[in-house]
């Protein structure tokens, strides 16, 4: 197809009409409520993502791979003596609309049909059963990173906002940590193996302290690449700490109860791994103030009480105790200790 010069984009043909976004999606609109097909269908799929305001129920219909948005009027829904929950298999009948202002589609459902528990959620509810029974959620298996890290593993699509989430997250609180990036499908049918893979890849050749795995929000069916058993046995028999950081607070998989930790966002994950260095060294530094006060105080009335038996015992014709220079090289000993132990605390 050939190029259009810079003069003829230009141009504007006199005879095509200029819509406003309004005028166009009402255009749309138009098509939708007009067109047979579109109207009275049936459509077969799981319920997930269901929630709702005051005035309608909002849901997502899929078959593990495409998605369908639903809208349903309380009022119509209070008429269908049925309960809708995530993971039912249903049957909707209604009719394709598109809402102008939103410019989006969905379906508007008059009548719903519930087949049964859908195949989506029964495999999650056997596997999470297994798993269960396996041990793999429990505590005993979890184990800590360490609270300074040179190195931080991070699984996760490099095209996702996550990525930088992290990213910004550790190097706000220790920028001299150094993030190995493995790239990584998080959603589709080739994301479990690729996930699974790139956990197993930094625990293996990396050398890490600890490694994030993740993505931001999206539908339950986005999210079900963490709810594979693959992804799962990767973190489970990782030698590093996993901590797993998918979607947002709401969001719970399989791979979140498996991992060391389960953070809330990937910002959380990134804040959990990464000790606050300036937070830590002035609770240090404040900590040591006091251990210092309190041992210069202890000394000084230690000091007070051989002065007065010195005093004592210069009038009564004795011995005198230490001098008080013994004192004063004790606490410069004993601060020099102190800041040495700090020392090697912090760098080795």
């Amino acid at each position: 197809m050939g190029r259009t010069s810079e003069a003829d984009a230009d141009v504007v043909e006199p005879s095509r009409e200029i819509l406003s976004v309004q005028q166009l999606n009402q255009r749309i609109s138009d098509v939708v409520d007009t067109s047979e097909p579109l109207q009275d269908v049936r459509c077969y799929g799981e319920v997930t993502n269901l929630g709702g305001s005051s005035a309608a129920l909002y849901f997502t219909l899929t078959d593990g791979t495409h998605e369908l948005p639903c809208m349903l009027w309380r009022s119509r829904y209070r008429n269908m003596d049925i309960e809708l929950e995530d993971g039912l298999e249903v049957i909707v009948h209604g009719d394709i609309d598109y809402w102008v202002e939103g410019g989006k589609l969905d379906i508007k459902p008059w009548r719903i049909t519930v087949v049964g528990e859908g195949e989506q959620a029964a495999a999650l509810e056997r596997l999470t059963s297994e798993l269960e029974q396996r041990g793999w959620f429990d505590d005993e298996h979890k184990k800590d990173p360490p609270r300074f890290p040179d190195r931080v593993g991070v699984v996760t699509s490099l095209q996702g906002d996550a990525r930088y989430d992290i990213q910004d997250s550790v190097h706000s609180r220790n920028p001299t940590i150094d993030l190995v990036m493995k790239d990584a499908s998080v959603q589709g049918p080739n994301a479990p193996t690729s996930l699974a893979n790139g956990i197993h890849h930094l625990d293996r050749n990396q050398d890490v302290d600890s490694i994030i795995v993740g993505r931001g929000g999206g539908s339950d069916t986005d999210l079900m690449a963490f709810n594979h058993e693959s992804v799962a046995e990767a973190i489970f028999t990782s030698n590093t700490p996993v901590v797993a950081a998918v979607g947002h607070a709401e969001d719970r998989t399989i791979a979140g109860r498996v991992a060391d930790r389960n953070a809330i966002t990937p910002t959380d994950a990134g804040e959990y791994v990464t000790a606050d260095v300036e937070q830590f060294l002035s609770g240090e530094v404040d900590r040591l103030e006091q251990e210092l006060e309190a041992a210069y105080e202890s000394f000084r009335r230690e000091f007070e009480h051989e002065r007065e038996l010195e005093q004592a015992a210069a009038e009564a014709g004795g011995p005198t105790g230490m001098s008080p220079a013994y004192y004063k090289a004790i606490i410069a000993v004993l601060i020099v200790l102190l800041l040495v132990v700090l020392v090697l605390w912090l760098f080795t």
